[in-house]
């Protein structure tokens, strides 16, 4: 009878009762950590318990979808504005970042090559023409049509600037003398031979113009901003009778900024070509060019090969500006640790289109000896000499 109840208790089920760990009342839960039998690994106290109901949807995503509604006014209320539905406050954007400044030019870079100047070697010139430059004066209130007839034997004829030109006479020169008038008192009433030498006392120095050493330079620089008749006579004496020195400056300068301090080299003589302008560029006549290495001392930054006046770019930018002017003496004074020759061609491809009517080199002296190939020479003398002379010999 006994092992009947006992049977009966053992097989009716057990209530579901909870555990300390889970109930609030009781205390905290305990503090060991359960681990997994099979795993190894720490339970999750919420792994399993926790289940979302079927069929939930967050309430911020209806509200979302929501259009705002209107209430509109009634008819008994007059005289009220519509209300509007309040709708979502919009989150704040923040100000987009300013664009980057340009950075302070102190050392400005030299200008690039173009593709006609990529891979160049010496060449012979071609009778190939140059190009042709028109102008057009175009008054105001001119609405056109403009029509230009091109004819091709023009093209083909030598042009005005491959003749003989003659000397160089400034303005002054070319108005009609003025008569002798005691009651006159401006500049432009003086006779055009007195102005001449008026200009000349001024601008023309006894010395070379020399950039990198500018003793010389102050030639009263204020006159020519008296008027423009000064400015256009003074300047083509100014830069007509004067002998420009286009050497390396040795001294160095750096920013504020920086405490290495960099060679100027050609820097400042390609500013100076630049600075002039085109007008006054076709007034230089006579120039001097001096190439040499930079100094290894003021260059520590540089290799070997780098110091060579041949891969300078701002003395190849120099070179660009050059074939603008209309020169007539060109001096090449060849120094640097090696001699330039014939494969070093894109330097001389640059150098030869300086054109000239008299191409010389400075006659060396105890110092130092002129670091070019004779043979070298010789080619690039015949190129940059024109066929036919721009200027009547003196």
């Amino acid at each position: 009878m006994v092992r009947a109840r006992a049977y009966a208790a053992a097989s009716q089920p057990r209530p579901n009762l909870q555990s300390r760990d889970s109930s609030p009342e009781l205390g905290s839960p305990s503090r060991v950590t359960r681990v997994n039998k099979r795993t190894g690994r720490p339970i999750r106290k919420s792994a399993g318990r926790s289940h979302r109901m079927d069929g939930y949807i967050d309430s911020s995503l209806i509200e979302e979808e929501e259009p705002d509604l209107m209430e509109y006014p009634s008819e008994d209320e007059e005289g009220e504005k519509p209300k509007t539905a309040r709708g979502r406050k919009r989150k704040r954007v923040p100000s987009p970042t300013p664009p980057p400044t340009e950075p302070f030019s102190y050392f400005e870079a030299p200008d690039e090559e173009t593709d006609d100047e990529s891979n160049r070697v010496i060449r012979r010139p071609s009778n190939a023409t140059g190009p042709v430059v028109l102008q057009f004066n175009i008054p105001l209130g001119f609405h056109g049509p403009l029509l230009v007839k091109l004819n091709g034997d023009l093209l083909r004829e030598p042009r005005a600037f491959d003749l003989p030109a003659p000397p160089l006479q400034t303005e002054a020169e070319m108005l009609p003398p003025s008569t002798n008038d005691s009651g006159a008192k401006s500049f432009d009433k003086i006779p055009p031979e007195i102005r001449n030498k008026i200009y000349q006392l001024l601008f023309k120095a006894d010395n070379d113009l020399d950039i990198a050493s500018p003793s010389n330079f102050c030639r009263s620089g204020q006159f020519l901003r008296t008027c423009k008749l000064i400015h256009s006579e003074g300047c083509s004496v100014l830069y007509g009778e004067n002998t420009f020195a286009l050497s390396r400056n040795r001294a160095s300068r750096s920013p504020f900024w920086n405490p290495i301090p960099k060679e100027i080299g050609y820097q400042d003589v390609r500013q100076f070509l630049k600075v002039i302008g085109p007008a006054n560029l076709a007034y230089l006549r006579d120039i001097k060019i001096t190439l040499e290495d930079a100094a290894p001392s003021l260059t520590p930054y540089l290799t070997h090969e780098n110091r060579r006046y041949i891969n300078d770019p701002h003395l190849i930018d120099c070179f660009r500006i050059l074939r603008q002017a209309k020169l007539r003496k060109v001096k090449l004074t060849f120094l640097g640790r090696r001699h330039l020759l014939k494969t070093d061609n894109k330097f001389l491809g640059y150098l030869e289109r300086i054109k000239a009517d008299l191409v010389t080199t400075e006659p060396p002296n105890r110092w130092y000896f002129q670091k070019i190939m004779p043979s070298t020479f010789d080619e690039i003398q015949e190129l940059m000499t024109r066929k036919r002379k721009l200027y009547l010999d003196e």
